[in-house]
């Protein structure tokens, strides 16, 4: 019989997350200014799907049609609306009609083998705009004042004035080599810098796409490049420094052989495999959201191949984290990771799963106030991505799966294997946990979160708060930790969705760490040798 004892330390630490989290809720909802979209979707893939079908059967005859639908985003324009603070007047000018985030729907019809691409309002199943993308090498050229006078119905027909709007040049580029392109802008009433443009497309007879864009100020794009190109290049230093790591790892495997049992690292790295794997395959849509063009099939599964192939590698890396850094602690003395044969692993996942979840309410708070620091302070934004969204998904309920493959791989890279590598070259605990969460942090400022630097900074002080979690807890305890909070993020994520089965997923994902911890340490219990007559049974630090 298991009896569960307190941690008050923890429990306090929990409340207090539990706490800031709320308040700092509390305050962003106080805000009055929102992002440009903030909606949830409305309609579903299939009413956006009949939608752009209905539109391009009408307007060009088509009948024999398939569709595919993805999540789509303008995120520069919601950059720059964020940035200089432009989101509210964008969301009474514009915001209706033109949203930031949309569904986008490829038409084919296999007949005529013509094929679109439409943009559709995923709250009120409008039209924004449409473009056919073309396969032929024909030249298609038009009249420029055919293509003006069309231009300008199919304006007024979308509820623009012709005459605000004055046609514009803009550079030549490769797709006009097969057909005529016009661009015009509206010279009043302009968003900060940005004016609304239309780009209207022909063939040699007809309009065949149209798109509201919006002029963004030569200063915002070279500012942002700037902060992508500093994402990038911490992202390569953060791959440099882990595979001079993994290098590490193998080398002492090699030296410490006799001492490490090599199968300790296979169920892990085969459980971060499966679900990874299964994941690509889950992001079909949002590979094709990511290729540029929706109807590239062949572009599509070369980079979930690709993928495939460096997660594959990633697991090896895992394997390698896993077994050496193991390795090396018992070299020490200090098992920060118990095996399975061992009568201590049944209590030491029950202490760290009930730990585990206590650190990860206190570190969801920490985050909290990271982020609203961040926002009030530093001016930090953030666009959403279609390529990492549980709306370009085969089945969301599969998503918060991940957060396993994270707390897996992650703490056992740079917290098992980082911690103790540098340890052995500084003999220092401090700058043992902080060099490996700087490199960590640093692969995660590719996520779209301006300025980048302080997500580097966000993420260090987690990976710092995670690294002493390890040296006073251990492996087991930092995993439950690091996958109860991500656990929790993704569960809630799927809220968003408003479908009962979707809330009751999100539940069930939010849970699934405690159910995990009970089940293991059950099942080690059914295997353990009976207790000694007088005896007294162990006690767990639920909380």
């Amino acid at each position: 019989m298991l009896r569960p004892k307190l941690n008050r330390f923890l429990l306090i630490l929990a409340c207090i997350g539990i706490t800031l989290y709320v308040g700092i809720s509390a305050l962003y909802g106080l805000q009055t200014e929102e992002a440009p979209s903030t909606e949830n979707p409305s309609i579903s893939k299939v009413q956006a799907a009949d939608r752009a079908a209905s539109f391009v059967s009408d307007r060009y005859a088509l009948q024999d049609t398939q569709t595919f639908v993805v999540y789509q985003s303008k995120k520069e324009r919601s950059g720059y609306l964020q940035k200089e603070h432009l989101s509210e007047a964008y969301k009474m000018t514009y915001g209706e009609r033109y949203p930031v985030d949309y569904y986008q729907v490829s038409v084919e019809d296999k007949k005529t083998n013509r094929q679109f691409e439409v943009e559709i309002n995923y709250t009120n199943a409008a039209v924004i705009g449409w473009r056919e993308t073309q396969t032929s090498t024909e030249s298609f050229m038009i009249s420029k004042q055919k293509a003006d006078i069309l231009a300008k119905q199919e304006m007024r027909a979308q509820g623009l004035d012709p005459d605000e709007m004055t046609l514009i040049d803009k550079p030549a580029t490769e797709e006009q080599a097969y057909g005529t392109i016009l661009y015009y802008e509206k010279q009043s009433k302009p968003i900060g810098e940005a004016k609304l443009q239309v780009r209207v497309e022909f063939d040699d007879k007809d309009l065949t796409g149209y798109s509201v864009l919006f002029s963004l100020p030569a200063s915002h794009q070279a500012w942002l490049e700037q902060q992508d190109h500093s994402a990038s290049v911490m992202t390569w230093i953060s791959m440099g420094f882990t595979v001079i790591m993994t290098i590490a790892a193998i080398v002492f495997a090699i030296i410490y052989r006799k001492h490490i049992k090599f199968s300790r690292g296979l169920l892990l790295t085969a459980i971060f495999l499966a679900i990874y794997i299964s994941n690509n395959m889950n992001m079909y849509p949002a590979f094709k959201a990511v290729s540029g063009a929706v109807n590239n099939e062949l572009m599509t599964w070369v980079a979930i191949i690709f993928m495939n192939v460096v997660t594959i590698l990633l697991g090896i890396s895992l394997y390698f984290a896993l077994t050496a850094g193991n390795g090396l602690w018992d070299s020490i003395g200090q098992r920060k990771w118990p095996a399975w044969k061992e009568t201590i692993f049944g209590t030491q996942v029950f202490h760290g799963m009930g730990r585990g979840y206590l650190l990860a309410l206190f570190i969801l708070g920490v985050q909290q106030v990271l982020f609203y620091t961040g926002e009030v302070n530093f001016d930090v934004w953030a666009v959403n991505d279609p390529s990492d969204s549980i709306l370009n998904m085969l089945e969301p309920r599969f998503f918060p799966l991940m957060a396993w493959v994270a707390a897996i791989s992650e703490e056992a890279t740079y917290r098992l294997l980082g911690i103790i590598l540098f340890k052995k070259l500084f003999r220092n605990n401090f700058i043992a946990v902080v060099i490996p969460s700087v490199i960590w942090a640093a692969s995660h400022t590719q996520y779209p979160i301006y300025p980048v630097y302080t997500r580097l900074v966000e993420v260090t002080i987690i990976g710092i708060i995670l690294g002493y979690v390890f040296l006073k807890y251990g492996f087991i305890t930092a995993v439950f930790a690091h996958a109860s909070m991500d656990s929790i993020l993704m569960g809630m994520s799927l809220f968003s969705l408003g479908h009962v089965s979707d809330v009751l997923a999100g539940i069930f994902y939010i849970l699934l760490p405690g159910l995990i911890g009970v089940a293991l340490a059950w099942l080690h219990g059914k295997r353990r040798s009976p207790l000694i007559p007088g005896e007294p049974p162990p006690r767990l630090e639920v909380l």
